[in-house]
């Protein structure tokens, strides 16, 4: 019986010790199913890529419609045809939830001719979602691409790669924020841009306009990992100010950024041209194909102006 209960003990003070052995082991904040560190953390766990489907030095991302079928098109006929010998990647963004399975059907048609269509299922094509679709943009390309830049620009915006990669060329590779910036603009209460839980000042906080602009790859990249905290505002572009605001960034101003609401007219400098149409398009095109120059002859329509970092965001930018 003695025998029994010293066998007795002695089993106890193993088991006690091997949980003790174990708990001790995983440490203070931790139990046996590994409670899981903090978000920020996680998410940049979860988002480490070893093997990158896709590579390039530069991503463009071209936002795009269901519907925009003829606009593709034209931009494959076009501006990425001066792409071919560059380190450059390119997808049309377009968000497919809720699409018919006709649209659908229609969209993997012309991805499997074409193979860069960036469906997004989760993102309702619409203009009250764009920073959403923005923001799933970023998810996926940062699980997906190994790149050094990333353009995101408009289906109705006409880039000259060949003197956009030249001037890749001469950027930061890091905290580069860089296009057309505006910090003077009204908050808009009416119509499909209103902003109804706008409250951070009386006038947008500084952004590149949407037409056209260009982040370095570490800037996505805190975007993401901050993803489930970021506002949503209807202007994508408004967007990616307020979420950039606060990081200390090289925010470049450039006029060479025609990427505005309507189009300063034609200049041989302009890296990327918004608000084109088709017919636009084919013509600069053909010029750069036959003279190296993006217009037949250059014109003015409206002023354009050099930010000023200097002063208040409302004083920020006098036309010349």
């Amino acid at each position: 019986m003695k025998t029994l209960f010293l066998c007795f003990i002695c089993a106890v003070v193993f088991v006690v010790g091997y949980f003790f052995g174990i708990l001790h082991s995983i440490g203070p904040c931790e139990d046996a199913t590994q409670i899981k560190k903090p978000y920020e953390t996680l998410q940049i766990k979860d988002l480490e890529v070893t093997s990158p489907r896709y590579q390039a030095l530069l991503l463009v991302i071209i936002f795009s419609s269901p519907g925009n079928h003829e606009r593709r098109k034209i931009i494959r006929d076009t501006w990425l045809q001066t792409k071919a010998d560059k380190d450059i990647l390119h997808f049309f963004a377009i968000g497919s939830k809720l699409l018919n399975a006709e649209k659908i059907q229609s969209l993997e048609d012309e991805n499997i001719k074409y193979k860069d269509l960036l469906m997004l299922d989760k993102v309702q094509d619409s203009f009250s979602k764009l920073s959403e679709k923005l923001r799933e943009i970023f998810i996926w390309v940062e699980k997906n691409v190994s790149y050094t830049y990333v353009l995101k620009v408009d289906d109705d915006s006409f880039v000259h790669l060949d003197a956009l990669n030249v001037a890749l060329s001469q950027m930061p590779k890091s905290k580069t924020y860089w296009g057309y910036f505006d910090g003077q603009a009204n908050v808009k209460k009416v119509g499909k841009w209103a902003e109804r839980n706008w409250f951070l000042c009386d006038k947008y906080l500084p952004y590149a306009k949407g037409g056209g602009y260009v982040l370095s790859r570490d800037l996505v990249h805190q975007i993401v990992i901050n993803a489930e905290y970021l506002s949503m505002y209807k202007n994508e572009d408004v967007s990616l100010g307020v979420w950039l605001a606060p990081f200390e960034i090289n925010r470049l101003h450039d006029t060479r950024f025609d990427t505005e609401f309507m189009s300063r007219g034609c200049s041989n400098a302009f890296l990327v041209t918004h608000k084109q149409t088709v017919e636009m398009m084919i013509e600069k095109y053909q010029n750069i194909k036959r003279t190296e120059k993006l217009c037949s002859f250059e014109y003015q329509n409206r002023s354009n102006y050099t930010y000023n970092w200097s002063v208040l965001p409302s004083k920020c930018c006098i036309k010349d």
